[in-house]
């Protein structure tokens, strides 16, 4: 069960959803609707929407998928390439959509929107089912995009039943499709999510449930994303702050301040920290942001800290708030699922360059031990020998990890990290695989329990 949010939820920041889902399921025309229904685009912006290039025309009537559609090459080909957002705000609430590409191509771009989500909308096309089956079988996309919103835990899943004109609104095929996604979302270990039926091309449960919805019991996606309550980090929670820079102060040379964003939890003037990976400890002196000097910083704020006396602080570091004793140590091993988005396929033992937080250093992949079944909905076994211990060994190529695969594996990095399961803490659970000859994205990873 959702609960309300209240008007205190997260310092009421914009809720952050995304729309992702197969290509053509309908996610740019669901936001066009959105944006359109609530009022948020202006005379302005429609009549430059109906000039542009490649603006066809759906019963007289602008093609609202366009709104997000920015690239000349999208509107031209009639697809969504890079992950575009809008903002638009009701009465109750302020949001900030990110509409993810459908493409398996394009998997890259759903994996940086969804990262700072709170929300994901999946979109389902009932045109694109076959309900002669026994059992409905959802894509491979849809499968994937569910499975990656779910590793990045995600607070909330809503499954958005679109098209539903296409097939006279029936209940009956909207339950069959509810049931093979609950299927899938209890085989990857998702509790729970929302399914509502709708027609983003003529807006029915969009905003609001029409005659044709009137047999779904649940709301519609907007009022239904107005009051979702959101959560920040997890309980026993420590504030974060990962180095950006060190400054000194402009009346005192001897007083430095270290900047950076506040993760997880907020920070407060005479808190306990440690400084990672020196283990320094000190005690927060002093707390300035866009607000000005405040006693206590809330997360997601940007943030200049002052310590009660000098410690070794550099770029990269990490500032984590909390005793010595509930702060765990650095680790140079940990298990980690990785959505690969690299061409290139994986290749265990080779060297490639990580990004933990502001930290840049060398790290390598030196055991895969399963990959993820998106037709099954099951991890199985790959079955790779670990690399050799030496990192100037010969690399073993990993045929069975190719782009957009999510694997289970073992990462070593060159230097020990405070790391955390990602489901405790996305910050310090959380990291980048670079391919260091092409400078290409080639993972996102998300540390084990």
């Amino acid at each position: 069960m959702n609960t309300p949010s209240s008007s205190h939820d997260i310092h009421n920041r914009p809720l952050r959803f995304i729309t992702c889902g197969s290509v053509d399921d309908g996610k740019s025309t669901l936001i066009g609707r959105l944006l359109y229904d609530s009022k948020a685009l202006m005379v302005d912006q429609l009549d430059a929407l109906g000039r542009a290039r490649g603006a066809q025309s759906r019963n007289g009537q602008v093609d609202l998928s366009l709104v997000t559609d920015g690239l000349e090459a999208e509107r031209e080909q009639g697809i969504t390439i890079d992950v575009a957002y809008r903002y638009f705000a009701t009465p109750k609430r302020k949001f900030i959509i990110a509409d993810a590409p459908g493409h398996e191509q394009y998997t890259r771009n759903m994996v940086t929107g969804a990262s700072k989500s709170d929300v994901a909308v999946v979109l389902i096309d009932v045109t694109k089912l076959d309900f002669t089956q026994e059992r409905v079988a959802l894509l491979p996309q849809t499968k994937r995009h569910t499975a990656l919103a779910g590793l990045l835990r995600l607070q909330h899943i809503v499954v958005a039943v679109n098209k539903m004109d296409a097939i006279g609104f029936d209940a009956t095929k909207f339950e069959r499709v509810v049931r093979a996604f609950g299927e899938l979302t209890a085989s990857l270990e998702i509790v729970s999510f929302t399914a509502i039926p709708l027609s983003a091309l003529e807006g029915d449960g969009v905003v609001a449930h029409t005659e044709r919805t009137a047999w779904f019991q649940g709301p519609a996606l907007l009022p239904h994303l107005e009051s979702l309550a959101l959560v920040e980090g997890h309980a026993g929670s420590h504030a974060h702050i990962a180095v950006q820079w060190v400054t000194r102060d402009n009346n005192d040379d001897h007083v430095r301040w270290v900047t950076g964003d506040v993760a997880e939890a907020a920070i407060a003037v005479g808190d306990e920290i440690r400084v990672f990976p020196s283990g320094a400890s000190a005690v927060v002196a002093a707390i300035r942001t866009g607000r000005g000097t405040v006693q206590q910083a809330l997360p997601g704020e940007a943030v200049a800290v002052r310590f009660d006396r000098q410690v070794d602080v550099a770029r990269g570091d990490w500032i984590v708030a909390g005793s010595a004793a509930e702060t765990s140590a650095p680790r140079q091993r940990a298990q980690a699922t990785l959505a690969w988005l690299d061409t290139a396929p994986l290749t265990v033992g080779r060297r490639y360059v990580v990004r933990h937080g502001s930290r840049w250093l060398p790290a390598r992949v030196t055991a895969i031990s399963s990959r993820l079944d998106l037709q099954a909905g099951e991890w199985r076994d790959v079955g790779t020998t670990d690399a050799e211990d030496d990192w100037a060994a010969e690399p073993a190529l990993a045929p069975t990890v190719n782009a957009n695969d999510l694997v289970r594996a073992e990462v070593e990095f060159a230097q020990p990290l405070p790391l955390a399961a990602f489901a405790e803490s996305t910050t310090l659970g959380s990291f980048v695989l670079v391919d260091p000859g092409t400078n290409a994205t080639a993972a996102a990873g998300m540390i084990a329990a």
